[in-house]
């Protein structure tokens, strides 16, 4: 029920120009992850994209109803790049009554509350997308996998996969990796903890609008001052995500959740600029 790839776009990529054509109708969020739009643009696959709300959530409900006229349901678990993440009961209603292929991508699935992977011993239609890039720090060694039914893998892993998707050096390290699983957890639960303290500091700042996350950084939005906490983070040799506009709004900017002296350094520069 496991096939690998040579990275998770690479899985994502072979399903959509197998699986999918001009009169496939896809289902997403707006923003989801960038290389799916891509693709999607790439194979003139028509793309219907619910947009996140002014607080950065998504309403599951519009999600059931749009479903309805949709051949394909991608989403990213926590999304990129908002860190949102359906309550997992919505979740699991909005894939049981979805009738066509389910891809549900959780590049950033260790940093979040909940996995769907068990629910394709049930859902034939269901494929969990995983990765070594974020959990791992592994992203250039190019290792995605996905779980899902033992027909869909079968004919995945014999039809549509490459001869060689993946080296010799990437299986070895991967299985290196794997083996310190329970390193990877530990860490985990130290950006979680981080995290947690990030969100509750930027917080204390009537410049900002934190947006919650289950992923393994944080989007606020700094409204007019976005380019000038931008710029006076990067004198201090801090670097962050300046994405700009996002939904309705316009100032984004993200920070990935570092060790706690990275992140300490983050929160007095902001201190020190606002404070």
């Amino acid at each position: 029920m496991i096939g690998v790839g040579n990275g998770s776009d690479q899985i994502l990529d072979l399903i959509l120009s197998n699986f999918a054509s001009k009169q496939t109708r896809v289902l997403t969020s707006n923003p989801t992850f960038g290389f799916f739009e891509e693709r999607c643009k790439l194979y003139s696959i028509p793309v219907t994209a619910i947009p996140f709300s002014s607080d950065m959530t998504l309403d599951v409900k519009e999600f059931l109803k749009v479903s309805k006229n949709a051949d394909i349901l991608y989403l990213d678990s926590p999304n990129n790049p908002t860190g949102f993440q359906f309550q997992k009961n919505d979740l699991q209603k909005l894939v049981k009554s979805f009738d066509g292929l389910i891809i549900i991508d959780e590049a950033y699935g260790e940093f979040g509350d909940f996995s769907l992977s068990d629910m394709v011993k049930s859902q034939e239609n269901l494929v969990v997308v995983q990765t070594l890039s974020k959990s791992f720090g592994l992203a250039g060694l190019r290792l995605g996998y996905f779980i899902a039914n033992k027909k869909f893998t079968d004919a995945f892993n014999q039809v549509l996969q490459y001869p060689y998707p993946i080296s010799t050096l990437t299986i070895e390290s991967a299985i290196l990796a794997l083996e310190q699983s329970a390193q990877m957890k530990d860490a985990v639960q130290i950006i979680k903890e981080e995290r947690k303290r990030i969100i509750e500091n930027l917080r204390k700042y009537d410049t900002f609008e934190v947006f919650d996350s289950k992923a393994n950084f944080v989007l606020f939005d700094a409204h007019g001052s976005h380019k000038r906490v931008y710029d006076a983070l990067i004198e201090q040799g801090i670097s962050i995500r300046k994405l700009g506009k996002i939904g309705k709004h316009d100032g984004c900017l993200r920070v990935t959740i570092g060790t706690k002296e990275m992140n300490s350094k983050f929160l007095l520069a902001i201190r020190d600029l606002l404070g």
